[in-house]
């Protein structure tokens, strides 16, 4: 019987690396794409192609892609290949929906590169934005204290906030006042 789990567990571990090569692959493919997209756009071979704008080509080939999609990729190469000189393996490890997460933040602070990167790689995609997204509604804002925190409440599961009054908009506890008075008479 030991012997028989062994097997399972090589067989999962060999599954699981032939997954992250094939994801490896991909990477490859999409900075290879973007790139292909780059000169099919720049060079307007979409015409030879027989149509009249590059969207047209994306959208109407036999790519099928969405336009923003296919912007993407070639915004990918042009940023990070091109702009940043990043190696190909290294795009492609990063994947796709990182960079397409990281890029506006690079750009915004480019100084801080190497720590966006870090985060990138470390963190769930939804941390990676709330940490991002709660830094830039902060800013020229950074006398007033952090975003609230909020939980579940362990009685009934719904949303508890914790946040300081003083920190509130006067509308928004006026209209938080008034939701709960309704509730608390009906």
């Amino acid at each position: 019987m030991a012997g028989s789990n062994k097997i399972v567990k090589l067989d999962a571990q060999q599954t699981h690396q032939e997954i992250l090569t094939l994801k490896r692959n991909m990477g490859m493919a999409f900075v290879e794409l973007g790139e292909l997209l780059k000169d099919i756009r720049d060079k307007k071979f979409y015409e030879i192609l027989g149509y009249n704008n590059f969207t047209s080509y994306v959208v109407n080939s036999e790519l099928g892609f969405k336009r923003s999609t296919a912007y993407y990729y070639i915004e990918i190469f042009e940023f990070f290949a091109q702009k940043l000189k990043w190696k190909q393996e290294k795009i492609a490890k990063m994947g796709y929906d990182k960079l397409v997460r990281l890029m506006p933040v690079i750009k915004k602070n480019p100084e801080k590169t190497e720590d966006l990167v870090t985060d990138a790689e470390v963190l769930r995609p939804y941390d990676f934005n709330k940490k991002y997204r709660d830094e830039e509604k902060q800013e020229g804002h950074e006398d007033v204290l952090a975003p609230p925190e909020y939980f579940r409440c362990e009685k009934c599961g719904k949303w508890k906030i914790t946040i300081p009054i003083d920190d509130c908009c006067p509308e928004f506890v006026k209209a938080i006042y008034i939701q709960s008075k309704r509730k608390l008479s009906s």
